[in-house]
C-alpha cells in the first residue's frame, strides 16, 4: 500500500487526464511494460531507497525484485561503484544534467553503460549491458598499443599543447632517453630556435588536420651526424583532434646516399663540360635531355633553341643517307637495341649561322633499367683533322711516286730502246714496215699509260665521288706495278668474275690503296713467286682480295696493322696502311687481314657497289 500512495504522489505531479483510478492504472501499465525492455531499469527516491526494477536489471543484476525493492542500493551493490556514481550524481544535481557512466560490476564481471536522470522525487537509472563492446575496445587498444610499440620508426604521441604523452621502443632507442624522463616535456625542448620554429609549424598543420613533412639535421643536438625526418599527424577521436602523433625516421644513410648520387651527378656534369666532343641526349618523345658546352660551341646553337621542329629543321639539311642515319637513332618508333651503335665519318652539319663543316658522329642507344629511354649523339668536328688527312695522303702519293721512279725508268728505257732500234733500221732501209710501225705506236702507247698513272697519283686532285668500273681501277693499277714485280721474279694474276662492278669512289684514292696493297704484297716476297689480285661480287657488295706468298705477318703484329708510324718494313712509315683503311672507311668500305707467318698473307677490300 505504501508503494502505491508514492506511486500516487509521484504521478500527481504528471499531467495525466482521468481520475486517480486511471492515472493509476496507466502508471502501472507503464511500469509493466518496462519489463519488456532489454536496458534495465531502476527508480529509486533521493534516499537510495529502489522503489521500481524492471525484469531486465534483475536479469542483469543476478537478483530478484523481492531482493531489491524498498532496500537501500548501496546495501546491495559494492562501495566501488556507490563512490563515482554517487560523486556524478551530486555534480549533476547541482548542474540539472543526466549522468552518464562507464563502471565494471564485479560479482557477474560485466561492464555497464549507465544513464541516470534526477527529478524533485529521486533518480531514473537505466543500463546495459557493454561487456562485449568493452572488450573489443581492449582489442583495439591493445592492437594499437602493440602497433605503437613495435612500429619500426621513432613514434610520439603528443597532446595540443605540445606535451609529450608517451614514445615507443623505437624512439627510446635512437634517442637513446628514458621515456619517465620525457613525458609531459615540449617537443621542441632543446632544439635551436630555428628547429624549435620549424618542427613547431608542422605541428600546428597537424592541429588542423593536415598531416606534414620535414626534414630536419640534428647532427649538432646528437653530436654526429643525424638527419631526421619528420611527419606530424593528428590523433582523431569522434571527429575531433585530440592531439598528434609523430613519427621520426631515421635518413642519415639515405641522406649520405643523396649527397654521394648529388656528388656523382656534379661530377659527371663537370666531365660532360670539359669533354671536346658534342654530346645531345634525346628520349623517346625527342626532347632534348643533354646538351654540353662543346655542342653548343660547335654548333652555335643554345639548348633552349632545341626544340623538336629546330631538330628536324637541323636534319632536313643533311643527306639523304645521313638524314636516315639520325632519324633510325633518334625516331620515337626506332626498332634499335641495347647494342646498337651507329657511326658515320664525314657527314657535313650547318652551324646556326649557316657556315658548314665536316663532322664524325656515333649515336647510341641511353638504357635504363634494361629499358631503352633515348639515344646518345656524340659528335666532333673533324674539318681540320680531313685538311691534315688530305696533307698525309698526298704525301703518301709522294712517297709512293718516289719509290715507283725506278721502275718507271726502267719501263720507259725499254720501249725506248726499241725505238731506237727500229728507227735505226728504217734509216738504214730507207723505208719501213708496218709490223715495225704497230711496234713502235704499242710501246708509244704503253709510255704513255704508264705517265697517266704516275699523274694520276701524283697531281692533287678532288675529293668528288663518282661512278667508277672496279675491274677498270684494278687493271690500271696491276699495269703500273708490273714493272716492278717483274724486277723482283714476281707474277702477278688478275681473277676478275664479273666485269662492270661499278662503285661510287674517288678514282684517285681507291688507286692508291690498291697500289698500297700490291706493293706490299711485292716487297713481301723477297724470293718471286705470284701475287693473285680477285675481284667478284655478292649482292650489292664488291670484294677485292690481293693475296701474296710472302713471309707472312706475325700474329702478335696483326692487331697494330694500320696504326700510325707501326710497320713491318725495315724503311716503311706505317702510314700507307693506315691511309689506306682511313680511304675505305670513308667509302663505306673495310679492310680485313688474313696471315700466317711464313706462308704469305691476304688483304680483302670490301666496298660497296652501285
Amino acid at each position: 500500500m505504501k508503494n502505491e500512495t508514492e506511486i500516487k504522489e509521484n504521478t500527481n505531479k504528471i499531467p495525466i487526464m482521468g481520475d486517480d483510478s486511471d492515472q493509476l492504472n496507466l502508471l502501472q501499465s507503464m511500469l509493466t511494460s518496462m519489463d519488456h525492455l532489454d536496458e534495465g531499469v531502476m527508480l529509486l527516491n533521493q534516499d537510495w531507497e529502489l522503489k521500481f526494477i524492471n525484469l531486465s536489471a534483475c536479469k542483469l543484476l543476478r537478483c530478484t525484485r523481492e531482493e531489491m525493492i524498498g532496500r537501500n542500493m548501496w546495501e546491495k551493490l559494492p562501495e566501488k561503484i556507490k563512490k563515482p556514481f554517487s560523486n556524478s550524481y551530486n555534480n549533476k544535481m547541482i548542474e540539472n544534467q543526466p549522468i552518464e557512466l562507464n563502471e565494471y560490476y564485479s560479482p557477474t564481471k560485466t561492464w555497464f553503460y549507465v544513464q541516470a536522470y534526477t527529478s524533485d522525487s529521486g533518480l531514473t537509472v537505466i543500463f546495459r549491458d557493454t561487456t562485449e563492446k568493452h572488450a573489443a575496445m581492449q582489442v583495439m587498444e591493445q592492437a594499437y598499443r602493440t602497433l605503437f610499440d613495435g612500429h619500426p620508426d621513432a613514434v610520439c604521441s603528443v597532446d595540443l599543447k605540445g606535451r609529450i604523452l608517451s614514445i615507443n621502443t623505437a624512439f627510446k632507442e635512437i634517442f637513446a632517453v628514458d621515456e619517465k624522463n620525457i613525458v609531459g616535456d615540449l617537443f621542441i625542448k632543446n632544439l635551436s630556435q630555428d628547429k624549435q620554429s620549424k618542427l613547431t609549424d608542422v605541428f600546428e598543420f597537424a592541429k588542423k588536420g593536415s598531416p606534414k613533412t620535414i626534414e630536419i639535421n640534428l647532427t649538432e643536438e646528437m653530436e654526429r651526424p643525424f638527419y631526421i625526418m619528420v611527419t606530424a599527424i593528428p590523433i582523431i577521436a569522434n571527429s575531433q583532434i585530440i592531439g598528434i602523433f609523430g613519427i621520426i625516421k631515421d635518413i642519415t644513410k639515405d641522406y649520405h646516399n643523396i649527397e654521394e648520387i648529388r656528388r656523382l651527378f656534379h661530377m659527371n656534369q663537370l666531365i660532360m663540360e670539359s669533354v671536346e666532343d658534342g654530346i645531345l641526349g634525346i628520349d623517346r618523345e625527342s626532347n632534348v635531355v643533354m646538351w654540353n658546352e662543346a655542342a653548343e660551341r660547335i654548333t652555335g646553337y643554345h639548348r633552349e633553341e632545341l626544340t623538336h621542329k629546330k631538330l628536324k629543321e637541323i636534319v632536313s639539311f643533311l643527306s639523304p643517307t645521313d638524314n636516315k642515319l639520325i632519324k633510325k637513332g633518334f625516331s620515337r618508333t626506332s626498332t634499335i637495341t641495347k647494342d646498337t651503335v651507329i657511326r658515320r665519318t664525314g657527314a657535313t652539319f650547318y652551324r646556326k649561322d649557316g657556315t658548314p663543316f665536316l663532322c664524325e658522329f656515333t649515336i647510341t642507344p641511353m638504357v635504363s633499367s634494361d629499358e631503352i629511354v633515348g639515344s646518345v649523339f656524340t659528335f666532333r668536328d673533324i674539318t681540320e683533322k680531313k685538311k691534315s688527312e688530305e696533307l698525309l695522303h698526298q704525301s703518301e702519293k709522294l712517297s709512293a711516286v718516289g719509290q715507283l721512279a725506278a721502275g718507271i725508268a726502267h719501263e720507259i728505257r725499254n720501249p725506248l730502246t726499241s725505238l731506237k732500234g727500229f728507227l735505226q733500221l728504217i734509216k738504214n732501209n730507207n723505208g719501213g714496215k708496218k709490223e715495225y710501225f704497230d711496234i713502235m705506236m704499242s710501246e708509244f702507247m704503253r709510255i704513255e699509260q704508264i705517265l697517266n698513272e704516275l699523274l694520276v697519283l701524283s697531281k692533287p686532285q678532288s675529293m668528288k665521288k663518282e661512278k667508277n668500273s672496279l675491274d677498270k681501277l684494278l687493271n690500271h693499277t696491276v699495269t703500273l706495278l708490273n714493272t716492278q714485280a717483274i724486277i723482283k721474279n714476281i707474277e702477278i694474276e688478275t681473277k676478275i668474275t664479273k666485269k662492270d662492278i661499278n662503285i661510287k669512289c674517288s678514282e684517285h684514292q681507291i688507286k692508291q690503296v690498291f697500289v698500297n696493297l700490291i706493293k706490299n704484297a711485292i716487297e713481301a716476297m723477297d724470293n718471286g713467286g705470284k701475287i693473285i689480285v680477285s675481284l667478284e661480287q655478292e649482292m650489292d657488295e664488291a670484294t677485292v682480295r690481293i693475296i701474296d706468298e710472302g713471309c707472312g705477318i706475325p700474329e702478335e703484329k696483326l692487331k697494330r696493322l694500320g696504326d700510325p708510324f707501326f710497320t713491318t718494313k725495315e724503311s716503311g712509315t706505317g702510314l700507307g696502311l693506315m691511309v689506306s683503311y682511313k680511304i675505305i672507311e670513308d667509302h663505306g668500305g673495310e679492310i680485313h687481314i688474313h696471315s700466317i707467318e711464313g706462308s704469305g698473307t691476304t688483304f680483302t677490300v670490301k666496298l660497296p657497289t652501285v
